[in-house]
């Protein structure tokens, strides 16, 4: 019996449906069918893996996104809370509760924008109006000079910053309205202080004007810094209110 034959005979059938199988055969076709079915069970796990794994990803940076939006609002509401107790310090219960802490969202904000300390904020529009959003400037003549509102703009500065910030301002009452004069005059004196590239230069740009200012230094006269005094006098009496609470 030749080789070939040997290894016909040692071949195991069975009948399925009336057709011989050989066993050889079937087990093949079985670990063929496990195999793809292992593949695609693998297949499947690592897709439901990777659905886990990128839900958890999304949960974990809406979750990291929450934890700064709260950082943040705490940090918001620290200020918030350093401005109010500052402002209660100066004008107690002088304002009406509605403009009081309009006062204060606005200050807060502006700050935030220009990058300044809410207390310097403060501490100029103390000394510019004591707080009184309808507040007349004078001169030490009692004369009127013309500047208006809390921070003391006057309508011909405040419409030229007003028009670079695309916001119009029709009437010089309007400069009474806090919306306005603490965002033109932030943003004033934000550019008198680019102008000169120095904060005590800008400040004192901002009250005696950058004309009066770049002439001094022209000449080579003296400036009078009573004003800035006076500022940073009133900045570290408002420090001076809450360093105890904070």
């Amino acid at each position: 019996m030749s080789g070939k034959t040997h290894l016909a005979a040692r071949r195991v059938g069975i009948m399925f449906h009336g057709n011989k199988i050989w066993i050889s055969e079937l087990f093949s076709l079985i670990c063929t069918y496990a195999f793809l079915f292992f593949l695609l069970s693998l297949c499947l796990y690592v897709v439901l893996n990777e659905t886990v794994i990128y839900r958890n990803s999304r949960k974990c940076a809406a979750l990291r996104a929450e934890k700064v939006e709260m950082t943040q609002r705490i940090a918001q509401l620290e200020a918030q809370e350093k401005i109010t107790l500052a402002m209660k310090s100066v004008v107690g219960g002088a304002l009406s509760e509605k403009v009081f802490y309009q006062l204060v969202d606005l200050v807060y904000n502006n700050s935030k924008t220009y990058g300044y300390d809410p207390l310097l904020v403060l501490a100029v529009i103390q000394v510019e109006s004591l707080f009184e959003p309808t507040a007349l400037g004078r001169y030490k003549n009692m004369r009127l000079s013309g500047a208006l509102g809390l921070m003391q703009v006057k309508p011909e500065t405040a419409r030229e910053v007003a028009e670079n910030l695309g916001m119009p301002i029709p009437r010089d009452a309007d400069l009474f309205n806090p919306d306005i004069n603490i965002v033109v005059g932030i943003a004033y004196l934000t550019k008198c202080i680019g102008t000169f590239k120095s904060f005590k230069l800008g400040l004192l740009a901002y009250n005696q004007g950058p004309g009066v200012i770049k002439e001094r230094l022209q000449e080579n006269q003296p400036l009078s810094i009573a004003y800035y005094d006076r500022v940073l006098k009133k900045y570290y009496a408002l420090r001076k209110t809450i360093e105890p609470l904070f």
